[in-house]
């Protein structure tokens, strides 16, 4: 289960700290639960964390990032700096029921995007903001901007309005996410805003910033290594069919278990691995 990204992301049931908490504090805000010593707030929050985070299979929502090294809790929080939670519908709207801020269909995990920069490498002079934000933090930016609207549903995809197959994005030869024509054209997504899947894709990278040049040299250090990992492969079994050896990639990179955490950019290596990695996923029942 995993990621906005570029691949669907699935949900784990309601942490049931969280569910005691709405049914507490109808009304209860984000910020209250998670400074709220009673009715098990401070709770709730670590619980939603975790359990998203592991559904995800420690993968960003959004980028693909990995921002978990696996799935055990002391694992999940020890990269707790790396995470936060995501409201995809701004948990401000208090206009209408549902209570968005505690709404658990509305909540994603995801990487800080960029927000942060790594001051040991001075990533916020090799990344200039806010040209190199992503995800959430970028989503935000588009909003302020009124580039986006303040909800977006319909005119970017959700994490898991995205379908387990066909998938839907290939790469450019710069590491950017685009979409995949044939497989956009056979996909009607709900709740599309635009006159076709292409567009609603496009879109998505764009407020999104998933092609920022930060994601971009990340992605393509990723394909750099599987491209080592396929040579070697090659070169251990003179002579196997390129098939076979794709396809054992594939189970190395998508483990079956529910427990591993994905591959960091799960797209980006399906879209290489191919027909293999599809026939793999489609094995293992993907669904996001």
């Amino acid at each position: 289960m995993g990621g906005w990204s570029v691949k669907r992301s699935a949900k784990l049931l309601e942490p049931p700290t969280l569910t005691a908490y709405h049914t507490a504090q109808p009304g209860g805000t984000w910020n209250g639960m998670r400074d709220d010593p009673l009715d098990g707030g401070q709770q709730a929050y670590r619980d939603i964390k975790r359990t998203l985070l592991k559904a995800q299979r420690c993968l960003c929502a959004f980028c693909e990032t990995k921002i978990a090294d696996g799935t055990t809790n002391s694992q999940l929080d020890a990269r707790k700096d790396e995470q936060r939670v995501e409201h995809f519908h701004p948990k401000s709207d208090k206009c209408q029921p549902p209570n968005w801020a505690l709404n658990w269909p509305n909540l994603w995990a995801v990487c800080l995007g960029g927000s942060r920069p790594n001051k040991q490498i001075q990533e916020d002079v090799i990344y200039p903001l806010p040209e190199n934000l992503s995800c959430d933090a970028y989503k935000e930016y588009q909003v302020n901007a009124g580039e986006l609207p303040v909800a977006p549903e319909g005119w970017i995809l959700a994490p898991d309005e995205i379908p387990a197959f066909p998938l839907l994005f290939q790469y450019s030869p710069n590491g950017v996410p685009e979409p995949n024509q044939d497989n956009c054209a056979s996909v009607t997504l709900p709740n599309n805003k635009y006159h076709d899947t292409i567009t609603l894709v496009e879109k998505t990278v764009e407020h999104l910033n998933l092609g920022c040049s930060r994601l971009n040299r990340n992605r393509l250090m990723a394909k750099a290594k599987l491209e080592k990992a396929i040579t070697l492969a090659r070169t251990r079994s003179p002579g196997a069919p390129p098939e076979v050896i794709l396809l054992n990639l594939a189970r190395r990179y998508f483990s079956s278990d529910p427990n591993s955490a994905w591959c960091e950019f799960f797209s980006l290596i399906r879209w290489r691995l191919g027909a293999t990695a599809e026939q793999h996923l489609q094995a293992i029942h993907f669904n996001g």
